[in-house]
């Protein structure tokens, strides 16, 4: 059996898939249509970045992290409010807003950077934190979040100067998906994923 924070990092990794494959199909099509859904793939992407920043959200403030769960349904539902609002001003309907997107890469790289400095901190001498299944779980998240922080908060500046680059930066941000894909898998299959840090 699975442990819960497992079954989120798996979670996370098959919205990172279904997501970037339906993107790329939609892309690939290029239908001339009214149906605004086929229109771009705008929404696929907020879609992911906000079904995977919910994912690693409580995977970090409810197992990982122990928040208190005042603290967790109010980072939730400000989330949510502030998601609402984005959307309603076209953020993942009529264009790409890498601000928000940027804005949820910093939170998780604190929340991963807190993770490992509470775990060196509060972990006895005699456990080794990187045989543990999460530890690179939370590596893998951290590489891939670090890296594209610095994706999005480019991607206003690359449209607008020269979208011909694009492409070579959608590029940079799949190899840190793969380097995160990597990670996850050596945590998953090569640690014993039933050694949890509490």
């Amino acid at each position: 059996m699975l442990s819960r924070e497992v079954i989120l990092i798996l979670a996370f990794c098959l919205i990172q898939l279904i997501c970037n494959c339906l993107a790329t199909v939609i892309e690939r099509m290029a239908i001339p249509t009214n149906f605004i859904l086929l229109q771009n793939n705008y929404w696929v992407y907020k879609l992911n970045s906000t079904a995977s920043f919910l994912v690693i959200l409580t995977l970090f403030l409810k197992y990982l992290l122990h928040f208190k769960p005042s603290v967790i349904y109010a980072s939730l539902v400000s989330y949510a409010a502030i998601s609402i609002l984005l959307i309603i001003n076209g953020d993942g309907i009529s264009q790409f807003s890498s601000g928000s997107s940027a804005f949820e890469s910093i939170i998780i790289v604190a929340l991963s950077l807190y993770f490992f400095y509470s775990k060196l901190i509060n972990t006895h001498e005699e456990v080794s934190i990187p045989e543990t299944s999460i530890f690179w779980c939370v590596v893998g998240i951290f590489t891939y979040y670090a890296g594209a922080f610095f994706i999005f908060i480019s991607y206003k500046y690359v449209i607008d100067t020269s979208s011909s680059t694009l492409g070579a930066l959608w590029r940079f941000h799949n190899i840190l998906l793969f380097i995160c894909s990597l990670y996850i898998s050596y945590g998953i299959l090569c640690k014993n994923y039933r050694t949890i840090l509490s």
